[in-house]
């Protein structure tokens, strides 16, 4: 178990507005420490958004680590199409533009982690195999995340089926509040909350297989990089089994597999949170010994 060291309330909390240069801005959240330790950019998923970090940003801070959080285009108060993802290039441009103005803010002796949750992990997968990457990360996190998971369920017609005419409607992805969390004022703060994004068009879901490919086949891409896979024991939204199969082929079976003792999706709103935090505090900091579960 991992118990968060009490430090004193000193963080920042700051929100910088990325032009993009399309006349679309972009909101990067961060919670600063006086002096930080490491710095981590997070890849939130599908629903959430940085508004959903209010209470981990802070704690990240405490624990010495400037947590930054990217508002995804069409999410959170990002501008953007709401339940659009534009191209592949575009989403993952945007996220490289976030990662670079990171490393300028904090400077380049810090300690860097990427933390990709839920759809978030496959965003910052196929990242790490594009061409728009110039910084590199000191580590890499992920949480909870379904990679490769439409290589996995669709076949290669449907596969091609949806590249070749994905057509203009909107898919539900019939997520619900109890999956994320059985704690009564988390899932009706996700019920209420006006900024989750709840839909995607078809098209959105064929930039999402464009994402997969950039990373499903690759075979121990990551192994020089810590690399590491924290879930709940079981989770309602995930399939565990295939999303490590993936990891441990990126990672040449060299990353690290962490799961904590609960069934929820969301981790930060379940009572595993604090632990989350301070093991993935530590770990994307740096400090690898003695962290495994």
């Amino acid at each position: 178990m991992h118990t968060l060291t009490p430090a004193p309330r000193t963080v920042r909390k700051d929100i910088t507005l990325l032009d993009r240069g399309d006349g679309v801005r972009l909101a990067l959240h961060r919670w600063t420490p006086p002096e930080p330790r490491a710095a981590v950019l997070y890849f939130h998923g599908l629903q959430s958004h940085a508004g959903w970090l209010w209470e981990a940003g802070p704690r990240y801070a405490e624990q010495g680590v400037a947590f930054f959080v990217l508002d995804r285009r069409g999410s959170g108060i990002s501008d953007g199409a709401r339940g659009e993802i534009p191209d592949a290039d575009t989403v993952l441009d945007d996220y490289a533009a976030a990662l670079g103005h990171l490393r300028a803010t904090v400077g380049e002796a810090l300690p860097l982690g990427l933390f990709g949750h839920c759809l978030g992990g496959s965003f910052l997968a196929a990242l790490l195999h594009h061409r728009a990457l110039t910084v590199a990360p000191d580590s890499v996190l992920f949480c909870s995340a379904p990679l490769g998971r439409m290589h996995a369920t669709f076949s290669a017609e449907q596969r091609a089926r949806l590249t070749e005419r994905p057509g203009d409607g909107v898919w539900e992805p019939g997520l619900a509040a109890a999956d994320f969390s059985d704690l009564a004022r988390y899932r009706d703060f996700i019920d209420g909350d006006d900024l989750a994004v709840r839909t995607l068009t078809h098209r959105s879901r064929a930039v999402l297989l464009d994402l997969e490919r950039l990373y499903v086949t690759a075979e121990g891409t990551l192994k020089d990089v810590p690399a590491a896979y924290v879930s709940g024991h079981r989770d309602p939204v995930v399939d565990l089994e295939q999303s490590r199969h993936v990891f441990a082929r990126l990672t040449a079976r060299r990353g690290r597999v962490r799961e904590l003792p609960t069934d929820k999706h969301y981790l930060y709103f379940t009572d595993v949170r604090d632990e989350l935090i301070a093991w993935s505090a530590a770990f994307l900091g740096g400090e690898r010994a003695g962290h495994d579960g």
